[in-house]
């Protein structure tokens, strides 16, 4: 079970889906749709987003 993430804008995908939240962040960064502030708290700038998505696997075990 985890939850995967990736960068959005205009509710259309502009990255891979990660697994993990500061990838899907590094992505909008590299885009100019994310930024860190002097504080380090991070934020997305309009129109981007992040979108995730809960992924449950099923084990292969007999």
């Amino acid at each position: 079970m985890q939850y995967r993430y990736r960068a959005i804008c205009l509710r259309r995908p502009v990255g891979p889906w990660r697994t993990s939240r500061d990838l899907a962040r590094r992505d909008l960064v590299a885009l100019d749709l994310g930024a860190y502030d002097e504080w380090g708290r991070f934020y997305i700038v309009v129109p981007g987003d992040m979108e995730w998505e809960y992924v449950a696997h099923q084990s292969r075990a007999a």
